[in-house]
């Protein structure tokens, strides 16, 4: 799988944010999205993130939230919620083509065959992020096949 290694600084994401169980939520996510453009929160929100936070690891469900990355100068409108990622070190995984099986696809890819097979990390944190590119210079937007996407995974040396 192509991929790099990357040092980020911590930031800090503002967000939707709403529990999903593991077994469900690639089925019920896309659907979340869908949701968030038809709702106020979409004046707030673009959507450059999609943050997945499971700090206890193992639980049957985890946070995710639709994020853009936070100005501390601006307030909090009702209903979304801001997280610090932390600092970490990052693989990160491009993504390329039509939304959101791209993703998925490279999601499952990661951890079915990725992450058994690296010699050299494994997961640091609980944290998966989806980067979004910009669509708006696409004939068929986020459905393009050349849509770009990165997948980060932070993680530790074995």
């Amino acid at each position: 799988m192509d991929y790099k290694i990357v040092e980020k600084d911590a930031f800090t994401v503002i967000g939707s944010p709403r529990m999903f169980k593991y077994e469900t939520a690639q089925a019920e996510i896309p659907g979340f999205w869908t949701e968030h453009f038809q709702s106020d929160a979409s004046k707030h929100i673009c959507g450059m993130y999609g943050v997945c936070v499971d700090e206890k690891a193992g639980a049957e469900e985890f946070e995710y939230l639709i994020a853009d990355n936070y100005q501390p100068q601006s307030d909090v409108p009702e209903g979304l919620v801001t997280r610090v990622i932390p600092k970490h070190t990052w693989a990160v995984f491009p993504c390329k083509g039509p939304m959101p099986n791209a993703i998925q696809n490279v999601n499952n890819m990661i951890f079915s065959e990725w992450l058994p097979n690296c010699k050299d990390y494994e997961i640091a944190a609980g944290y998966n992020i989806e980067m979004y590119g910009d669509p708006s210079g696409l004939p068929q937007g986020t459905q393009d096949i050349n849509y770009y996407s990165e997948i980060w995974i932070p993680v530790k040396k074995k």
